[in-house]
C-alpha cells in the first residue's frame, strides 16, 4: 500500500529516475552488475565493511562472485558518465557554477603486486624517518560545489594519476573535460574553479587564460611583481617586464593595496579581505614550464590577502592567509574569499565516501578495477544527492530534526530504500547458471609478478624504486 508520503515522493521522483535509465546506458560491459552494485551500495544500512557484504543486500539480485566479475570484467563508459553527472550537477542553476579539485589517496602500501603505485600522502602511515607516505594510489576528484551551508557537492569528473602524469596535466585535462561539456549544455558564462595550494595555479591561469574564473590558495613564500612603470623617454634598451615586488611572508615589502573590504563572519569575526590587481609571478624553468618555447609568460591576477579575528574554535590564527585569482573578468573579493571556504566541501563528500560508502575499503590488484569503483561509488552518492527532499529524516534520537534539503548524505541514506522502491530498474534479472569446472586437478598457477613503487615528482618526473615484496 503506498502511503500519502510516497505519493509526494512520486510527484518529484522523475529527476531520479531518468538519472538511474541514464546511468545504466554508461555502462559498456557488466551493466547489470555494476547497476545492481550501485543499488546494493546506497540501500546498504550503515558503514560498508566489504564487497561480498553487498551482496547480500536485497537490491543484488547476483551472488557474491558477480560483484567481483563485474568490477573486474566490467567497462563503464567514461564520457558519458562524465557528461550525465555534468548535467544533473548545474541542472536548475543560473549563473557562474563554482567547481573544486582535490586529490583523494587510496592507500595500499602491501599490494607488492598492484602495478602503477605511487608514493602518496597517508596520515596513518609512518616511514622510517617518521614521514607520513606509503605506497597508494592518487585519484583526482572535480566537484560542483553548492552555494550554501550544506555538506553536499557534486562529483563531475574522476581521473586516476598515472606515473608519468602530473597533477597540473590531470587537472587541465578535467577542466578542458568540463568546459567542453559546458558548452554542450548551451552554457555561455565562465565557470569557476578553487584549488588549494599544491595546485600550480600560475599554469592553470595561463592555459585557461580568459576562458574560466581560477582561484586557489597561495603559499606564503612566494613573491609577486606589479606592472613595470613607463620607461621614460629617451630611455634605451629592453623594457622591463617585472615591476616593485611584495612579498607575501614579509609584511613590511606590502604596498597600498588596490581594494579592500571589512567582513563581519559568524565563524571569523571581523574579515578585512585586501586585494593587489594585476600582479605576476617571475616564473622558472620547471615543471610545467620546462618545456615553454620562448620567453615565459606574464600571468597577471589579483593577489588577495585574508586576515581573520578569530578562529571558528575561538583560537588564535597564526598568520594571514594569501588567496589567488585569474579570469575573464574581475571579482569582488568577498566572492573570491566566500569560493575559496566552499572548498572545503570536498572533504565532508571524502569523508563520506570513504566511511559509509566504504571507496577505499577493497583491495583490488589492478589500478582499472579500482578506477572502476570509484565510478560506482560516485554514481552511488549522485542517486543521494537527488533523492534529497524526497526522503524522510529517519534520525537517531540525539540528531535534531532537519528539513528535508538540509539533512547529511548519511541521513539521506537511511530512508533511501523506500525511495528506490518506489522507482523501477533498467538492470535485467540474472539467469540460471550452472557452476564451472573449476581449476584441473594438480594445476597450479605462476606467482604473480612483483611491480616497483614510484616515486612522484611533479618537477622531474618518476622514478621507479625497488619492488615491494
Amino acid at each position: 500500500m503506498v502511503s500519502v508520503q510516497d505519493v509526494a515522493v512520486l510527484g518529484g521522483v522523475g529527476d531520479l529516475v531518468d538519472f538511474r535509465a541514464r546511468l545504466y546506458g554508461c555502462l559498456a560491459r557488466r551493466a547489470d552488475g555494476l547497476f545492481e552494485l550501485a543499488d546494493a551500495l546506497v540501500c546498504a544500512g550503515g558503514r560498508v565493511g566489504s564487497l561480498p557484504g553487498l551482496s547480500l543486500e536485497p537490491e543484488f539480485r547476483r551472488g557474491h562472485g558477480s560483484v567481483y566479475a563485474a568490477l573486474a570484467r566490467g567497462r563503464v563508459d567514461e564520457t558519458r558518465l562524465r557528461a550525465l553527472l555534468l548535467e544533473v550537477a548545474v541542472a536548475g542553476r543560473a549563473g557562474m557554477v563554482w567547481f573544486a579539485g582535490d586529490v583523494s589517496n587510496w592507500a595500499r602500501p602491501e599490494a607488492g603486486c598492484s602495478p602503477q603505485r605511487l608514493m602518496v600522502h597517508d596520515k596513518s602511515a609512518r616511514t622510517a624517518a617518521g614521514h607520513p607516505v606509503t605506497p597508494g594510489w592518487p585519484f583526482a576528484v572535480l566537484t560542483a560545489l553548492e552555494w550554501g551551508p550544506a555538506s553536499w557537492t557534486a562529483p563531475v569528473d574522476l581521473a586516476r594519476l598515472a606515473p608519468g602524469d602530473t597533477l597540473t596535466s590531470v587537472t587541465l585535462a578535467a577542466i578542458e573535460r568540463v568546459r567542453a561539456g559546458w558548452a554542450t549544455l548551451g552554457r555561455d558564462e565562465p565557470a569557476g574553479f578553487v584549488f588549494d595550494s599544491e595546485y600550480d595555479l600560475m599554469a592553470l591561469s595561463h592555459h585557461h587564460r580568459g576562458g574560466v574564473h581560477i582561484v586557489g590558495r597561495l603559499r606564503s613564500n612566494q613573491n609577486f611583481h606589479a606592472e613595470p612603470a613607463p620607461a621614460p623617454p629617451g630611455t634605451k634598451g629592453r623594457r622591463r617586464r617585472h615591476g616593485d615586488k611584495i612579498s607575501l611572508g614579509k609584511a613590511e615589502t606590502l604596498t597600498t593595496a588596490d581594494r579592500r573590504v571589512h567582513l563581519i563572519s559568524p565563524r571569523y569575526g571581523r574579515v578585512t579581505v585586501s586585494g593587489w590587481d594585476r600582479r605576476h609571478r617571475r616564473l622558472a624553468r620547471e615543471g610545467y614550464w620546462s618545456g615553454h618555447d620562448g620567453p615565459l609568460p606574464i600571468v597577471a591576477g589579483t593577489v588577495v590577502r585574508v586576515e581573520i579575528e578569530h578562529l571558528p574554535g575561538g583560537g588564535k590564527p597564526a598568520k594571514p592567509m594569501w588567496l589567488w585569482h585569474a579570469g575573464p573578468t574581475t571579482l569582488d573579493l568577498t566572492t573570491v574569499f566566500a569560493a575559496y571556504q566552499r572548498r572545503f566541501d570536498i572533504e565532508h563528500t571524502f569523508r563520506f565516501v570513504k566511511q559509509d560508502l566504504g571507496w577505499t575499503m577493497p583491495a583490488p590488484m589492478l589500478p582499472d578495477t579500482a578506477l572502476r569503483w570509484g565510478w560506482v561509488v560516485l554514481a552511488a552518492y549522485t542517486h543521494l544527492r537527488l533523492a534529497r527532499g524526497l526522503t524522510q529524516d529517519l534520525r537517531l534520537p540525539w540528531e535534531k530534526p532537519q528539513p528535508p534539503q538540509a539533512m547529511s548524505p548519511r541521513r539521506v541514506r537511511r530512508d533511501f530504500r523506500r525511495v528506490r522502491a518506489l522507482t523501477s530498474t533498467p538492470a535485467k534479472p540474472p539467469k540460471t547458471t550452472h557452476p564451472g569446472p573449476g581449476r584441473p586437478t594438480g594445476s597450479t598457477r605462476p606467482p604473480r609478478p612483483h611491480h616497483p613503487t614510484h616515486l612522484k615528482n611533479s618537477r622531474r618526473g618518476t622514478k621507479p624504486t625497488t619492488p615491494t615484496r
